[in-house]
């Protein structure tokens, strides 16, 4: 009972500091669209040539007219993929670890997808829903046929085809994935479990309806047709397309900038080496193993400096070309060795299925443009996953007693904390700015005049599209706060001495 109430108040309490957070996020960008007229007009049409995220497109519709609820939502989202991570893999340090890792997202990626209320709405919440399904079908790699049986209960049915259709109505990457990962779990069902599951049939006839439905939208034959002025598919051909998104932003967001994560990954990677160390047979396999971790620990190191800067961020040809080739064999060489390992300790399955998460949740990025950070949340949670799963691996002794102890968790508290107080820091600072801006806006309208300065945001780096600096934006963030058509807003790093 005492350990149930224990529970129950960790989760209580990471949600309230986490809500506490993200009630300090202003609207930016887009969002002031979506909390104006604009965003009406759009759902008064359906969404009609706009894009097929009928369900994200809501949810931002909702989150932007309320802060309160916004700041409660995006916790319940958050902590559900917390939650999420504990269910899989039922350790207790599977919830301590997801928070650290959810404070150690790199810094472009938080802006777009967690702080940006119109990114948090598609990107996180995608992958908020689709971990709901992994946690439902997680069972079926290491459990006993009659068990599945009993776990998959006809009735379950209706809530995971409702559940396939909300996912794959938000963000279209998501939505490509659910319906890979749905053919793929009654795929390991028949051939590996020889059993056919109606959930699980039930959740892929719902991610194709729902598939079905938000391509269907006009906006999609525009964009692949290459009459979208802002979104194209592949216009330069597609080697190309890949090749180009490849080495200009998918080689940043999706490998290099995650510095910490890949660092937590190699230091199991040794650990498992370690613990199989005169186990793995076979000279060519033993060469792959030993090659493939000199490959990660150089990358590590690469990687390391360059979010440091030492690697200025103008980056030549060369230097791009050098870390496509790098992160590609690192990418190798994760696979190569941790495939091995998981053969080695009958932990195959479970290991492919987040690799091959992150390799299908990448591969439609690389044939659209434009392509943002925000995209990568769904790869860096995988690559959470696979962590969590590789660290489950390990079997030695000292590790095992560490995970178990107090030491442990206290640490990984105040780590947490540590990142907590540091980005409440950070955003309180940029709240009060955002509240004294739109006062100093007011009163220049109050006061009749016809142009007012609005101020750029401190810390302007955490967040997404802060300050309107085009017509474009200025008109949406006076819609927004209800400021006059023709008021003009000049941005400023500072406000005129008569000001």
């Amino acid at each position: 009972m005492r350990e149930r109430q224990a529970n129950v108040l960790r989760y209580v309490m990471a949600f309230l500091l986490i809500a506490l957070l993200c009630g300090l996020f202003p609207y930016t960008g887009d969002d002031w669209a979506w909390g104006s007229r604009i965003g009406l007009e759009r759902l008064d049409a359906w969404f009609s040539n706009y894009n097929g995220r009928y369900v994200g497109n809501m949810i931002v519709l909702v989150l932007t007219r309320s802060n309160l609820l916004k700041a409660v939502v995006m916790a319940l989202f958050l902590m559900e993929i917390v939650f999420c991570a504990e269910c899989i893999f039922k350790q207790k340090w599977a919830f301590y670890l997801s928070l650290i890792l959810l404070a150690l997202i790199p810094k472009l990626i938080l802006r777009q997808a967690v702080v940006w209320t119109a990114g948090f709405s598609n990107y996180v919440t995608s992958v908020s829903l689709t971990l709901l399904y992994i946690v439902y079908i997680y069972p079926v790699f290491h459990s006993e046929s009659e068990i599945l049986e009993r776990r998959f209960r006809l009735w379950h049915s209706f809530p995971l085809f409702a559940l396939a259709i909300l996912n794959a109505l938000i963000v279209e990457h998501l939505t490509i994935y659910n319906v890979v990962l749905a053919m793929g779990v009654l795929a390991y069902a028949l051939f590996v479990c020889h059993k056919l599951y109606i959930p699980h049939m039930a959740y892929f006839l719902g991610s194709i309806c729902g598939a079905a439905y938000m391509f269907s939208n006009g906006a999609y034959h525009a964009i692949a047709s290459n009459q979208d002025t802002y979104r194209q598919i592949a216009a330069g051909g597609v080697v190309f397309r890949a090749f180009e998104n490849y080495i200009n932003v998918m080689i940043k967001y999706l490998c290099l900038d995650n510095v910490w994560i890949n660092m937590f990954i190699l230091v199991i990677c040794l650990l498992l080496y370690r613990q199989m160390l005169g186990k793995i047979v076979g000279k060519w396999t033993c060469f792959v193993v030993k090659v493939s971790l000199s490959v990660m620990i150089f990358y590590n190191i690469w990687a390391a400096l360059s979010s440091f800067e030492i690697i200025t961020e103008q980056r030549v040809k060369l230097t791009l070309y050098c870390e496509a080739i790098l992160v590609t064999l690192y990418m190798l060489a994760l696979l190569s060795y941790t495939m091995i390992i998981a053969f080695q300790c009958h932990r195959f399955w479970e290991i492919a299925f987040w690799e091959l998460s992150i390799i299908c949740i990448a591969a439609p990025l690389l044939v659209v443009n434009p392509i943002g950070e925000r995209c990568f949340f769904a790869t860096y949670i995988m690559f959470g996953m696979l962590f969590l799963e590789l660290l489950g691996m390990v079997e030695l002794g000292f590790v095992r007693q560490f995970l178990k102890s107090r030491i442990f968790s206290r640490l990984c508290g105040c780590i947490c904390l540590a990142g907590l107080a540091f980005y409440i820091h950070i955003f309180a600072v940029i709240h009060q700015t955002d509240r004294m801006r739109l006062a100093h806006i007011k009163e220049a309208v109050a006061s009749g005049e016809s142009s007012a300065e609005i101020i750029h945001y401190p810390y302007e780096s955490y967040i997404w599209c802060a300050t309107p600096a085009n017509k474009l934006w200025s008109d949406r963030y006076k819609l927004f706060y209800g400021l006059p058509d023709d008021l003009k807003l000049k941005d400023v790093w500072n406000y005129s001495a008569e000001n």
